[in-house]
């Protein structure tokens, strides 16, 4: 019995050991349901600013504003923002139903479906679409109240609304509870008519922005802002669907800098983990590596270059075939679009130096790691500097070229015959010809990719 209380925890512990933090994609795909109101085109335009949001299309549905009137206002807003290709569905045509099909197939990735008013347009979207419910990531609504379930939203079609909350699609209720009131705070009105960018010019065009925002039947753009910042919301379970959850309440001096940044151009979106801008200040770094500084960043962009550095650091001196990982790391999501996170590696680099180096350049570009338990290491094989990208289900296989394989060994050949592992001068010549290669070798030029 005691053996049996001792492997206990053990097993809890062993079966959660493969829980990994999700990661933003570099995208969202997403179709927007509105009835056209004030607060709907406020939201919509914050979508149409964010760089993190692909809008593919904007469905109307009956609520606020008549249909016709709804139409021109949304395809105003579209034009305004230089996005006149962006589809608007009209449900009461028989083509919309094969228009919002044709968008689900043709996305590579899963969509959002963001309601800003009654579910009526939402609900039959996805009623009609059984077959590729497998392509809706979530559905997320914008509501007056959650506990209770009352407001325009909610009143306008409790059919509908019902019949998505027991759909079993993952369903996210964005509302402006007491605690999250704040969307335009005086900073953000002072900043805005200073400022020349197209959302800011549009939101002094079309609308007059109270200092705070106070009727929570018009908080829309909370749920525009939901979608790109999830983590600024307090989310949890809404009473026993596991499908439906709502915020509690919001980070609100967060989401006054979200606005504040998107109207004056300079937001932020990607994979950032503690900080935005990664330190590009030429005196903090090494003197031999501050000199490739400006012209790496140049030719291979900063996510590359920050890869690098990590890597180097992680490394604990600077090394070619760490180098030589990073890059093909960058090169692999490269491929796919997608950020860090994501994708499951086999890597056939060993667990023998120098090969086994490149092990630490993949981790760090791409985020598969021990830790996570997505990277593997191949060993029935003869190492070599390659690795076999996964993601979802779609694999390529990339190498270092025999040519500059070749060179490389020959440096480290020459290294070994003219100073010896243990002589400084041999890890000076490696650390030299790191930063050279670093600079030189173009990601897009050094590796063969096959896609298996």
């Amino acid at each position: 019995m005691k053996k049996f209380f001792f492997l206990l925890p053990l097993f809890i512990l062993t079966t959660s050991i493969k829980a990994s933090p999700l990661h933003l994609k570099l995208k969202h795909d997403v179709i927007v349901d509105t009835d056209c109101n004030d607060s709907d085109l406020r939201a919509i335009s914050i979508l149409l600013s964010h760089p993190g949001i692909n809008l593919k299309a904007v469905m109307l549905t009956k609520g606020k504003t008549d249909e016709k009137s709804g139409y021109k206002k949304i395809r105003e807003l579209l034009h305004y923002f230089d996005a006149d290709t962006i589809a608007i569905i009209n449900d009461s045509e028989k083509s919309s139903v094969l228009s919002i099909r044709k968008i689900l197939l043709s996305s590579k990735e899963e969509l959002i479906i963001l309601c800003l008013g009654p579910l009526t347009t939402t609900i039959q979207t996805i009623e009609r679409n059984r077959d590729l419910h497998d392509k809706i990531e979530e559905v997320i609504w914008y509501n007056e109240s959650v506990n209770p379930l009352k407001g325009f939203n909610y009143e306008y079609d409790k059919a509908s609304a019902d019949l998505l909350i027991n759909s079993g699609i993952k369903i996210d209720i964005i509302s402006c509870p007491d605690n999250c009131c704040s969307i335009y705070g005086p900073d953000f009105v002072k900043k805005n008519r200073k400022s020349d960018t197209k959302l800011a010019r549009y939101l002094r065009k079309t609308h007059a922005l109270p200092a705070h925002t106070s009727k929570k039947s018009d908080n829309e753009e909370l749920a525009a802002i939901y979608s790109g910042n999830h983590e600024l919301f307090e989310i949890e379970p809404f009473e026993a669907k596991k499908n439906v959850r709502h915020n509690k309440g919001c980070f609100n001096m967060a989401i006054e800098n979200v606005m504040n940044d998107m109207v004056t151009g300079v937001y932020r979106t990607g994979h950032f983990t503690a900080f935005y801008d990664f330190p590009v200040h030429p005196e903090l770094y090494a003197y031999d590596v501050r000199e490739i500084l400006d012209s790496a960043i140049a030719l291979y962009g900063i996510e590359e270059w920050k890869a690098c550095v990590i890597t180097d650091e992680f490394h604990g001196h600077l090394g070619v075939f760490s180098i030589v990982g990073a890059k093909m790391g960058i090169y692999a999501r490269e491929f796919f679009g997608i950020g860090t996170d994501l994708l499951d590696i086999n890597s056939y680099a060993g667990s023998e130096e120098p090969f086994s180096c490149m092990n630490d350049g993949l981790q760090v570009s791409t985020g598969a790691t021990l830790g996570q338990g997505t990277i593997h290491l191949v060993n029935d094989y003869v190492a070599k500097p390659q690795a076999v990208f996964t993601y979802k289900n779609k694999s390529i296989l990339i190498s270092l070229k025999q040519e500059y394989l070749i060179e490389l060994q020959k440096v480290i050949k020459e290294g070994i015959k003219n100073y010896g592992l243990q002589d400084e001068d041999y890890w000076n010549l490696i650390r030299q010809t790191s930063i050279k290669f670093w600079l030189e070798w173009d990601r897009k030029k050094i590796f063969d990719i096959a896609v298996l």
